[in-house]
């Protein structure tokens, strides 16, 4: 043996807890080295409906467009773009930006939506950090591999793209690991995304629904986070924010009961008329009436 030579062994734990859904592992669509001579020619605004896009700054910079927000991104920067995502690259932006991409399909991660590998609200564009040359080197070989004469590749590329999703896994942890400090701040940020919505669209036909799909947030998760930072469901809110606008439009105004309920997003005066006296006491007429004396 050569003096100085060593050799060390590594194990695996035999009791890892892994990311995938049982018996599902991500497969790999396609790969692409896209050089800064391509970006006279962008992808124009786009988005995969049952397909996860997975992209790899290796150098120069530019501008990307995740969702209608735009967002720098440079060397070593990963961009990820969950299926239903809208994405596109601002040409105009780019400078000597070359980059790898990989989309995927049948990515089903414990804790996400199908297809997806970040939180709807989170951040799209991570830092690879000291995790970039492996970054590089992976994507690199998964596309030198697919685009080689070399035949029965394809396989071997899916496993290596499970590898890739795997460690852009460990990313995504490390990065909400980092970001716990604003974590809560970012939490009532969204919570006060909610309220301004509903503040605005009170008087329309909402449902949880409906105002999920206007924010393009899970509905479950919207409710949580409303609750968490406001204190009421978004239901019973909106509620109380018709309710309390009728009690400013029955002391101010001269509008009719029915008009009133219609204002504030009632079609059906008695099932105002009901809310208004469960929540209030008493009846519209009479709180009207009964303010209109105490201010005399």
């Amino acid at each position: 043996m050569l003096e100085g030579a060593t050799m060390i062994q590594c194990f695996m734990k035999t009791n890892y807890t892994s990311y995938f859904s049982k018996g599902s592992l991500p497969r790999l669509f396609s790969a692409s080295k896209i050089d800064a001579s391509y970006s006279m020619y962008p992808r124009i605004l786009h988005k995969h409906e049952d397909m996860l896009e997975i992209l790899l700054v290796r150098s120069g910079s530019g501008v990307y467009i995740v969702d209608e927000k735009r967002y720098s991104i440079q060397k070593g920067d990963i961009i990820i773009c969950n299926c239903n995502v809208l994405h596109d690259e601002d040409p105009t932006q780019s400078k000597n930006l070359n980059t790898y991409c990989c989309t995927l399909t049948n990515v089903e991660i414990i804790g996400f939506d199908k297809n997806c590998l970040i939180h709807k609200t989170a951040c799209p564009v991570l830092h690879s950090n000291e995790l970039f040359e492996t970054m590089e080197n992976l994507m690199g070989m998964i596309y030198f591999l697919l685009a080689s004469d070399m035949e029965k590749m394809e396989e071997a590329c899916s496993f290596l793209a499970v590898s890739l999703v795997a460690l852009l896994l460990q990313i995504v942890h490390k990065t909400e690991m980092a970001d716990s400090d604003n974590k809560k701040s970012t939490y009532e940020l969204l919570g006060i995304r909610i309220k301004q919505y509903i503040d605005t669209h009170y008087d329309e036909a909402l449902t949880l629904h409906s105002i999920s799909e206007a924010m393009h947030i899970n509905p479950y998760y919207l409710a949580h986070v409303f609750k968490d930072t406001i204190g009421y469901s978004p239901m019973r809110y909106t509620m109380r924010r018709r309710i309390g606008e009728a009690q400013s439009l029955l002391i101010t105004t001269q509008y009719s009961v029915t008009q009133i309920a219609n204002i504030v997003g009632y079609d059906n005066p008695n099932h105002f008329n009901l809310l208004f006296t469960k929540y209030v006491g008493m009846p519209p007429s009479k709180y009207r009436n009964s303010y209109t004396k105490e201010k005399g």
